[in-house]
């Protein structure tokens, strides 16, 4: 079985070990050599879904994560049989969340 990494090809670890020696690839050699008198300290770029990511995860951190009144209600309903399904209700939930998803690029 062929491995493919950073266009180094190999059949295990020994030859993607050995096929790095001596070779670094452009990109890698532009972020290590970098101005000496910097002191070693580099610029970090995010992507902009890695910065939408985190704005969401703060948004989510900020909220509760469990709504105590709506659990009661649904374990309720579910212990009188009241309960009622709504596939419609899941369908619009899951297109909701794949546009969402679909708008950060995921």
């Amino acid at each position: 079985m062929a491995n493919t990494i950073n266009r180094i090809s190999g059949n295990g670890s020994s030859s993607v070990g050995a096929s790095r020696t001596g070779q670094q690839p452009k990109r890698d050699a532009a972020l290590t050599s970098g101005n000496p008198q910097s002191g070693g300290g580099g610029e970090v770029q995010i992507t902009n879904t890695a910065a939408q990511l985190a704005t969401v995860g703060q948004g989510l951190s900020a909220s509760s994560a469990i709504d105590e009144a709506r659990v009661a209600r649904i374990s309720q309903a579910l212990a009188d049989g009241s309960y009622r399904i709504s596939a419609q209700q899941i369908a619009s939930g899951l297109m909701q969340s794949d546009h969402a998803l679909g708008q950060i690029g995921l």
